[in-house]
């Protein structure tokens, strides 16, 4: 796929049109950050520990 399809296909036509060697560095720089990080061998491998949002103390408590 050329870069000019990915810009397009994630709507920075006028990025392309006005920068377009920033849009192709910011490509080559995704393209990177992808093959940057090993796949786990088990499919159900959390790459981090579980997150949970903490509960805000309820009033007169």
């Amino acid at each position: 796929m050329s870069n000019e399809t990915l810009a397009l296909a994630a709507g920075l036509a006028r990025a392309w049109a006005d920068h377009r060697a920033d849009v192709e560095e910011a490509i080559a720089a995704a393209a990177r950050m992808r093959t940057g990080f090993s796949r786990p061998s088990a499919p159900e491998a959390e790459p981090l520990p579980a997150c949970v949002a903490p509960v805000p103390p309820r009033p007169g408590r």
